[in-house]
């Protein structure tokens, strides 16, 4: 399926993912599919009631948000993860909803979305519900064009998500927000530094020019007003998790320099998937 695909329930998380898809397909030029996951060997009867839902969700969509997007609404048979990822493969983007509340609160990703994530091919947005009994906070209003913050580590993965990120911004008028979090124990030692520590003033020089090398080469073409790179000593995943609060979305690379090969999905994008309080976009290569 070509353009943005979207998986929806009829819940109210779906119908947010929903209504964020078709301003993002309107946005990219790209018709949305709108799907429905079902069991296998459903009945001919209750198939068609399904099919007849998922275009009633699609309809209630439009009207809520004046879209006229070119759309389409299907089912597709089989596990919600399996089947989504299938019709998805040759989409532009997957959108999905969620809002999984486990003990004491916590929002966390759940076993679908997870897994969906987790074996894309193509970019992923999770759009999280904001619900007003806790949970995400909604993204602070603020003055000026939206702001779409990327995750910067200089992994191959992260450049792509910033070559993401570049786009979106281009497109939409953003602002670029490229993050490189640091501390000192995720920098290796500075050429000829032979064991010795180095003042604070020089890693930081040395992760600005290195967020500057993955700028270029990203191929990132934006005006100076509309580009900024932000260097900051913390954890990544806090920095990125406070700079979502005021980010129209949040882009992270599926997997950054640090764990094992094996894991698909890193720490960081994780992180971000439970706790950012915007969409979270994750690239993989």
């Amino acid at each position: 399926m070509r353009g943005i695909v979207v998986g929806v329930k009829g819940s109210v998380e779906s119908d947010e993912a929903l209504d964020w898809a078709l301003a993002e397909a309107a946005s990219r030029g790209v018709p949305l599919t709108a799907l429905l996951a079902v069991p296998y060997d459903e009945a001919p009867d209750e198939l068609e009631r399904h099919r007849r839902q998922v275009k009633d969700i699609l309809e209630n969509a439009r009207e809520r948000t004046g879209s006229d997007v070119e759309a389409s609404a299907d089912v597709v048979e089989g596990p919600a993860a399996d089947a989504l990822l299938g019709a998805s493969a040759d989409a532009d983007m997957l959108v999905l909803g969620r809002r999984d509340r486990r003990r004491l609160g916590r929002l966390v990703l759940g076993s679908v979305s997870s897994r969906i994530v987790e074996h894309a091919t193509v970019p992923v947005t999770v759009v999280r519900h904001h619900d007003v009994t806790g949970g995400a906070a909604s993204p602070q209003e603020s003055e000026g064009p939206p702001t779409v913050v990327v995750g910067v580590d200089t992994s191959p993965p992260s450049v792509a998500a910033l070559r993401h990120g570049g786009e979106v911004a281009l497109r939409t008028g953003a602002v670029l927000e490229a993050v490189f979090a640091w501390q000192i124990t995720t920098l290796a030692p500075l050429p000829g530094s032979w064991g010795w520590a180095p003042p604070l003033d020089d890693y930081e020089r040395f992760a600005g020019d290195s967020l500057s090398a993955a700028v270029e080469r990203a191929g990132i073409d934006l005006p100076p007003e509309r580009l900024r790179l932000r260097v900051e000593h913390g954890p990544t995943a806090r920095v990125l998790l406070d700079a979502s609060h005021s980010a129209e979305r949040l882009v992270v690379g599926a997997r950054g320099l640090g764990g094992f090969d094996r894991l698909v999905l890193g720490s960081v994008s994780r992180q971000a998937l439970d706790y950012a309080s915007c969409p979270v976009t994750v690239v993989r290569l």
